[in-house]
């Protein structure tokens, strides 16, 4: 009986450390609430597309990043640093760089796990940056037919 209670106890503790800190998350969006709440393309006009990123890249960071961590993206800068503004680590779900993986690996059929494993984004333009070099160099060595079979399979957000 103390066992079984013992199990439920340590599953709840678990899933606590293991959960977004939802008044972080709340502190964060309060924060940044007085910015304008960009739609997608002109989040990508205003930010990303005069850093040279590419709009599949921006689609994807637009969808994924706020489904991992619960922030309003709309509002999130590329100079936000991940950790000291954003809160990174508190507010998103402890498996979010897995899903980060999977979901890329679904959209783009890149493999990134073993290409994020020494990734240390700072900012946000970091960590997009990434991506989009990703998707930049996969389609440097890649037939322009095999490219094209992979554009047509791409999940749209």
């Amino acid at each position: 009986m103390w066992r079984k209670l013992k199990n439920v106890w340590l599953s709840f503790k678990t899933y606590r450390d293991l959960s977004p800190d939802l008044r972080v998350r709340r502190q964060v969006n309060q924060r940044i609430s007085d910015r304008p709440a960009l739609e997608l393309e002109a989040w990508y006009q205003s930010y990303w597309q005069p850093c040279g990123i590419a709009l599949a890249t921006i689609k994807f960071s637009y969808t994924c990043l706020k489904q991992y961590s619960g922030l309003d993206i709309a509002r999130i800068q590329p100079d936000d640093r991940l950790e000291v503004d954003l809160h990174w680590t508190e507010v998103c779900w402890f498996d979010w760089e897995m899903r980060l993986c999977e979901d890329f690996l679904q959209s783009f059929d890149i493999d990134l796990t073993d290409r994020l494993e020494n990734l240390h984004p700072v900012t946000v333009l970091d960590l997009v940056w990434f991506l989009n070099q990703q998707l930049a160099s996969d389609d440097a060595g890649e037939p322009s037919s095999d490219r094209q079979d992979r554009e047509s399979k791409k999940v749209n957000f």
